[in-house]
């Protein structure tokens, strides 16, 4: 399937999501239009239509990326942005804005290379990538411990050398502390952040996120 049959399909795609999404008081009122691109990006990726409702932005999260990627582009600085797994990775599309240099990191570490101390190996692979990348922006789709280590690291590192993520996407998927991991992010006003509440999420979802931020920010849209 060739780029142009790719985008039609997308394109129709859309379409049908704003369809559904016609009548949404919360959609319609709640979101900027910055805002509502990325809710509508997250709903095409995963089919569902209740993320109308349960995406969350704070500090002005999605205008002022979409301005950070538009800076970078125009200097050509690699924008950084640091995975927790390898789908979240993988779902991060650099068709979207090829005017984008991306840097993406994941750094998954053999579960001997874990210490003994309770730390999961999703917490410890995501501790080790903003580490060595001091990275621009975050992106959790996976494991809540990825997501509460994410901030604590974060919060040390500014201690120790004033480094935060410009901005954390937290989509986190599960039944035990999903929640509450993305429930905590949207609580804590140090950083940035898009998520979502409840249980639902996953590297889809937050791929996704990142993905309309990057569409948006294209000069050539």
């Amino acid at each position: 399937m060739d780029a142009k049959n790719t985008e039609n399909i997308y394109e129709r795609s859309i379409a049908i999501v704003n369809s559904l999404l016609k009548e949404n008081e919360h959609f319609n009122n709640a979101y900027s239009e910055a805002e509502k691109a990325v809710v509508r990006r997250v709903i095409h990726a995963t089919s569902d239509v209740s993320y109308a409702g349960t995406v969350f932005f704070t500090g002005s999260a999605a205008e002022e990326t979409i301005k950070l990627i538009k800076k970078k582009t125009s200097v050509k600085e690699p924008l950084k942005i640091a995975c927790d797994s390898e789908m979240t990775k993988a779902g991060i599309s650099r068709n979207v804005n090829k005017n984008v240099v991306l840097s993406l990191n994941c750094r998954i570490n053999s579960l001997n290379s874990v210490p003994l101390s309770g730390v999961t190996r999703s917490a410890f692979s995501i501790n080790s990538a903003i580490k060595e990348m001091l990275p621009d922006i975050i992106i959790i789709g996976n494991a809540p411990t990825a997501l509460f280590s994410a901030m604590e690291c974060c919060g040390n590192l500014y201690k120790t050398m004033e480094y935060k993520p410009f901005l954390i996407i937290g989509m986190p998927v599960g039944f035990v502390d999903a929640a509450e991991s993305k429930a905590a992010l949207f609580e804590n006003n140090f950083y940035k952040s898009i998520g979502n509440f409840g249980n639902l999420g996953g590297s889809a979802a937050a791929a996704s996120a990142m993905n309309a931020l990057l569409r948006e920010a294209n000069p050539e849209k």
